[in-house]
């Protein structure tokens, strides 16, 4: 089964721009850098990088950087090589960032590794991927302890990248990296609880374990969360609850919780009908490119619910998630050419587009397209 939650991989950066920088006396550092002292080496090129004490300078950064670097400092190694793959000062090269993330890594650091496996995950910039490589660098960083690496183990596990599909093999390195904190092996170990994927499922410990995450201010897990109450999954259903929680994420910015934010306010549930929070939550999700909530805003556009009457805004929004394939709002866009609602009218294109809708099952599109004819 392939996951529906794909988590991005993190990579754990190891810029250490230290909590006295600001009154960190530039000059003397510079004297002391220029002197040969390795640590106002790296102690000013993470000032320059980070801008602390001094206006940023990349390019400056990786020259000290590099300076230490080459004397062996880790620290420096492990910048230098961070400001390669990210083109920070110097233009980005993969390669050369392997080189120098490598020094770090015989050095003993986990996150050097971790940011090998990375770079081999990824690929790009004329660096070839090769996910049996970052297994074989993730491991060495997870078998350490690191959280990061044992979390992107854990994906590599469950996205058949490098290794054999082995979901409780995932599970087993997502529970030693939640175990430390890590809040994307958290979610991860929680949506496999959900929906059984290398454990047994089990809906009370998967929302248990996204009421953690929601609770400390995560919003993909205050969405799921809210879900879990709205359906009574795992926990009784209470949809007063749900309205809390994706409240919570949608005032975050999280696309899903504002869509069903805005079908709570417009459909009266646990809170007040009111038409106008729900345009507001449609428009917001609707901004994020989902095409539901760009049909839903358009319908309102077109119907003077919560907003003012706009067939051309009506038409905006149906058009964004027609092209989408959103069915209903194909039905929608076909109508608006047919009548000509919000655009030049053309009956030809408006059963065009209606019978796209009832070519995808969609009954209102056949009913609509009978009268059409």
């Amino acid at each position: 089964m392939v996951r529906k939650n794909i988590i991005i991989i993190l990579v754990a950066v190891f810029i250490s721009l230290t909590a006295t920088a600001q009154t960190t006396d530039i000059a003397t550092l510079r004297k002391n850098a220029n002197a040969g002292n390795v640590k106002a080496q790296v102690e000013l090129a993470n000032c320059l990088l980070g801008g602390k004490g001094v206006k940023a300078d990349f390019a400056e950064a990786v020259q000290w950087y590099t300076k230490a670097a080459n004397k062996g400092n880790i620290e420096a190694q492990f910048n230098l090589a961070y400001c390669y793959e990210m083109g920070y000062g110097v233009p980005k090269d993969m390669n050369a960032a392997v080189a120098w993330y490598t020094k770090a890594a015989d050095k003993g650091s986990m996150q050097a590794m971790n940011s090998i496996g990375h770079c081999y995950d990824a690929g790009g910039d004329g660096f070839d991927k090769n996910y049996k490589k970052a297994v074989e660098w993730y491991t060495k960083a997870a078998n350490k302890g690191h959280a990061g690496a044992q979390f992107n183990l854990g994906l590599c596990y469950s996205q058949m990248k490098g290794v054999d599909l082995d979901y409780a093999q995932a599970v087993k390195w997502w529970e030693k990296a939640a175990a430390q904190g890590n809040s994307n092996a958290l979610f991860s170990l929680a949506n496999s609880y959900l929906i059984g994927e290398g454990v047994e499922k089990d809906a009370t410990k998967a929302f248990n374990y996204y009421l953690q995450l929601a609770n400390k201010g995560n919003d993909k897990a205050q969405n799921e969360v809210a879900k879990l109450y709205s359906k009574g999954e795992g926990v009784e259903q209470d949809y007063g609850k749900a309205v809390e929680y994706f409240t919570k994420a949608a005032q975050q910015g999280n696309a899903a919780a504002q869509l069903s934010l805005g079908r709570f306010y417009d459909n009266g549930i646990a809170v007040p009908q009111d038409y106008e929070e729900a345009a507001a939550w449609y428009l917001k999700a609707a901004e994020q490119d989902i095409p539901e909530a760009q049909y839903n805003i358009g319908n309102m556009f077109f119907n003077g619910m919560g907003v003012a009457q706009n067939y051309e805004q009506a038409f905006h929004w149906m058009e964004k998630a027609a092209l989408q394939n959103f069915p209903a709002a194909e039905t929608g866009v076909g109508i608006c050419y047919y009548y000509g609602y919000g655009v030049k009218r053309n009956k030809d294109l408006g059963r065009q587009w209606v019978n796209k809708a009832a070519i995808m099952g969609d009954n209102y599109a056949k009913e609509t397209l009978k009268k059409l004819k």
